[in-house]
């Protein structure tokens, strides 16, 4: 039973003066009530998920217990995982609602905080505000938002549980963000409409950022009229679809035809059939390698069978701009591994929710290795002139460097085999460090346990202070440690004493294991604390960024958890680091929502003071 107004859904977006427009984000439809009693989430279909969402249930307590005069509230929105402003991962939201075991809810909503995205008011004051216009309701949740000090738009890196879904007259420039940020679509609102429970009303118009992919067909069941779509992953035929919208009686017919002349029938009365046939599909989203709301598009009968690959499937899954085109996919690049240069764009893809925020804004040095790794190498700090417009840089004086903002720019470094992505610690905004970050180097990989010793050492003398690190594997032999800052709170010549403080404690209460000798030869088997590297113009490999070596290992982040004996940099390669972070979440989740300003400004204030 569906408790909510719903959109329709359209082809073709209504324009004019009498719409508004409003991102469609991906995720469970809910009604979050206030009263004196407490919070309730309630589902479309009328579930109660109180309980599965402490976090936003114990946000909303907090942030309208001033406001009290209002009570009873009733907001409409969506439950959502934001990944970035535009989108929002429906596998995690997915993931939350099937879980029952408090103990399991409060772990994961610490650690993978969901959000409620407002759109509307039904209830203010006790009063029903569903006959007002659109327009009203609109603007009288915005002034609550106002009022309760919430963002006016959603922030994936807001600590806020609860935010405000604003609306745009302009749908074309909305769309641009919903296509480039990837998001799920749009809604179109008539600005008099009311809002009606229980009805799908063409007064809400829903308009869906849908891919295309190409499949095989593989398999027809004759009861329903639902074909399978396969794809080939590691040479096999896998299914990742069935499908049945979209197509046309004589479509089915010829399907049928064709399993009953070159297709085996299985026991249970369905059809299986040898790759063969190509066909186009469209789709809204993967979800654990399948494919959501699939429609038929159209047959390839001219298309090479083998082209239809997983590979090709996570590549076509992002919008692109023309002008980039893949070349040599099949060329090994991580040789160890066997893992070839369409691997690695795949791994690009997917991890470029978690990679790109690091690499936003800062001007980027890359470590190109034509042939693949671990060969022949070379840094390019310079935009090249072949470098396609979508691309953007920043001239910082001496260099013209590439500023990685966007996926097409992303994959666009990756097709040139840049395999490694160096950032230097400011933004291109800002003359001051957006983050500390300390370099434990080990002297060989076979020593990297005396990383695992040194990052505990550190780590405790930070708790000392109540700074917050976080812990990231190098990718090579050692870790650095992370304390993320407000992008314009310190200079580098305060950082600088913050890290020679760490250095001078390091190497004088434990100089069996650190050293902040430059000459190798004079490190006499320690471990080289790097502080002079936390300097402008120097730069470190980027979080999730792979390393040029042949087992294709990558500068994963951790948990402080994973920081132990057992702890091994080459099991951290673009196989294993998709899944870990897929279904253990991101350990550096909360860098950005966790600037550390307070406790290193009583610290640095202690330094002067000693000074």
């Amino acid at each position: 039973m569906v408790l909510t107004m719903q959109p329709i859904l359209t082809s073709a977006p209504p324009t004019g003066s009498e719409w508004r427009y409003e991102v469609k984000y991906d995720g469970f439809r809910c009604l979050l009530r206030i009263d004196e009693s407490g919070v309730t989430l309630t589902s479309r279909n009328g579930q109660t998920l109180t309980n599965q969402f402490p976090e936003i249930t114990a946000f909303a307590v907090l942030c309208f217990q001033h406001m009290k005069d209002r009570f009873p509230i009733t907001l409409d929105g969506e439950l959502v995982y934001l990944v970035n402003p535009y989108r929002a991962d429906f596998e995690h939201i997915q993931i939350r609602g099937r879980l029952k075991r408090a103990e399991a809810i409060e772990n994961i909503a610490n650690k993978r905080p969901c959000r409620f995205l407002a759109f509307d008011l039904l209830v203010l004051k006790g009063a029903a505000t569903v006959s007002l216009p659109y327009v009203k309701r609109k603007h009288a949740l915005f002034k609550l938002f106002e009022e309760a000090n919430l963002p006016l738009s959603p922030r994936h890196l807001a600590e806020e549980a609860i935010q405000y879904i604003p609306e745009h007259t302009d749908f074309e420039a909305l769309w641009d963000k919903v296509v480039r940020y990837d998001g799920e679509g749009i809604v179109a609102k008539r600005v008099s409409s009311g809002w009606a429970e229980n009805k799908r009303s063409p007064d809400w118009q829903k308009y869906k950022h849908m891919k295309t992919a190409h499949v095989l067909l593989t398999g027809f069941n004759p009861k329903n009229g639902y074909v399978t779509a396969s794809v080939l992953k590691d040479g096999t035929a896998v299914p990742v679809a069935s499908v049945s919208h979209g197509m046309q009686a004589e479509e089915k017919n010829a399907v049928r035809t064709i399993m009953e002349t070159h297709g085996k029938k299985l026991k249970n009365g369905e059809y299986s059939l040898e790759p063969s046939i190509c066909m186009t599909v469209q789709y809204l989203t993967i979800l654990q390698d399948t494919l959501r709301e699939v429609s038929f598009v159209s047959f390839q009968f001219g298309m090479d069978w083998t082209e239809c690959t997983y590979q090709q499937l996570i590549l076509r899954s992002k919008t692109l701009p023309p002008e980039l085109q893949f070349t040599s996919l099949d060329k090994v690049v991580f040789k160890k591994r066997e893992k070839t240069k369409e691997d690695f764009l795949c791994y690009m893809v997917k991890m470029s929710d978690v990679l790109l925020p690091f690499l936003k804004d800062r001007a980027v040095t890359v470590i190109r290795y034509p042939h693949g790794a671990p060969g022949e190498s070379f840094f390019q700090k310079n935009k090249p002139d072949y470098t396609p417009d979508f691309v953007s840089s920043v001239f910082d004086g001496s260099h013209e460097h590439i500023v990685c903002n966007s996926i097409p720019s992303l994959l666009w470094l990756a097709n040139q085999l840049a395999l490694e992505f160096h950032v230097p610690f400011q933004t291109v905004h800002s003359k001051r460090p957006a983050e500390i970050v300390i370099d434990l180097d080990p002297p060989s990989r076979n020593d990297f346990p005396m990383a695992v010793e040194a990052a505990h050492v550190l780590k405790e003398l930070f708790d000392s202070f109540s700074i917050t690190s976080f812990p990231k594997l190098s990718g090579n032999k050692g870790i650095q440690l992370y304390i993320p800052l407000s992008p314009e709170a310190f200079t580098y010549e305060e950082t600088r004493a913050f890290t020679m403080l760490i250095a001078d404690y390091c190497v004088r209460t434990r100089p069996d294991l650190f050293t902040t000798e430059r000459f190798i030869k004079n490190r006499n088997g320690r471990l080289y604390l790097d502080y002079l590297q936390h300097a402008e113009g120097k730069t470190i490999i980027a979080p999730y960024s792979t390393r040029g070596n042949e087992l294709g290992t990558v500068a994963a982040p951790l948990y402080w958890n994973e920081v132990n004996s057992s702890l091994t940099p080459d099991d951290y390669t673009i196989d294993t680091v998709v899944n870990r972070v897929r279904t253990e979440g991101d350990p550096f989740y909360e860098f950005y929502r966790n600037p550390q300003d307070g406790p290193l400004s009583i610290v640095l204030e202690q330094i002067k003071r000693k000074s």
